[in-house]
């Protein structure tokens, strides 16, 4: 693991949280974790894939040990914030929770499912699809030439701002935001990121990284700050994938000193409660609000919000300890 990107997924999961607690407009974080993991997956399987030593099934059983448990819990910890649903209507209930259980609730461009128990866990539903179909995505980008993809992704990418012209208003927040099937793109970008950066790449130009990172800061954040002048469709993903496709081309390299500062052991560690920090976040704010709510407890946004952190930060230091990592020991003896 690339340990500066494996740090920089808890920075972006809180980015999320800061989306969902109203102090950044945009969740920049979901086009970070897809491209993220087109690049990681071929970094770490590339050559595995490619001499076929291992299979789809193996490959998708090792990645669902990872995913799914803690999705799984998740999804049942949602289920009291549900029942008001279920008491109107139970058929609905049944088809949302069953739709989710399978990892299907991001294909169907209804809210009612895309957004029902942990709200989420779409973006997890997005990704084992792209898991799904990453050994063919890899095996393509290897054999293409790196023009040819470069300027497929610049195609497609006028014709995604073509079609967020011509797409119903009430579909655009499915269709582009929560749309597996146009979110593959933004995992392809790790893909093409890994195919401009594999071999001698990573071998040049240390002395001036720290630079380099800064350049690469300052433009995502540029990108951010004059992203209200632009239509918000258009900044569900299109509109990140240049500096987000940058930033982690530059710290994929390890070598400025902001790489070195993200890969302390703190920072580490930070990284690996990332996906437990990013699946329970909402649930317990969704939680803490309503005992707040219940008993008419006054708190400053600040101190709600800061009270918050720290206990999904316990939660995920406990989830990560006796939960994710022994299940996913325990079911990867059973699998492979």
């Amino acid at each position: 693991m690339l340990k500066s990107l494996a740090s920089l997924r808890f920075v972006f999961a809180f980015l999320v949280f800061l989306h969902h607690i109203k102090v950044l407009e945009d969740a920049i974080g979901h086009a970070f974790f897809y491209a993220l993991s087109g690049f990681i997956l071929s970094y770490v399987y590339a050559e595995r894939i490619t001499n076929k030593k291992i299979s789809l099934s193996r490959f998708l059983k090792l990645r669902l040990s990872r995913l799914y448990p803690l999705y799984f819990l998740t999804l049942l910890a949602a289920i009291p914030l549900t029942l008001e649903v279920f008491a109107e209507n139970s058929t609905q209930w049944w088809m949302s929770f069953l739709a989710a259980v399978f990892m299907l609730q991001s294909f169907i461009p209804d809210a009612s499912y895309y957004f029902s128990f942990n709200s989420v866990a779409w973006s997890i539903s997005d990704l084992f699809f792209f898991y799904f179909l990453f050994p063919v995505l890899l095996r393509c980008a290897l054999k293409l030439s790196k023009t040819f993809l470069v300027l497929f992704f610049i195609a497609s990418g006028g014709v995604i701002l073509v079609f967020m012209i011509t797409t119903p208003e009430y579909l655009k927040h499915w269709f582009f935001y929560i749309n597996p099937f146009l979110r593959v793109f933004d995992f392809g970008l790790g893909i093409l990121l890994y195919k401009l950066l594999r071999k001698d790449s990573f071998q040049v130009y240390k002395s001036v990284f720290t630079y380099y990172e800064l350049a690469a800061i300052a433009l995502l954040i540029l990108f951010y700050v004059i992203a209200e002048c632009f239509p918000k469709v258009v900044r569900y993903s299109v509109y990140y994938w240049l500096p987000m496709t940058l930033f982690i081309g530059v710290f994929a390299q390890q070598k400025g000193i902001f790489s070195r500062l993200l890969s302390n052991k703190v920072a580490l560690f930070l990284g690996e409660l990332s996906f437990g920090f990013y699946l329970w976040h909402q649930l317990i704010l969704r939680y803490a609000r309503r005992f707040v709510n219940h008993y008419e407890v006054v708190f400053p946004d600040w101190q709600f919000n800061t009270l918050s952190f720290i206990m999904i930060l316990l939660v995920c230091m406990v989830s990560y300890q006796y939960f994710e990592l022994p299940l996913k020991q325990k079911i990867r003896q059973v699998w492979l």
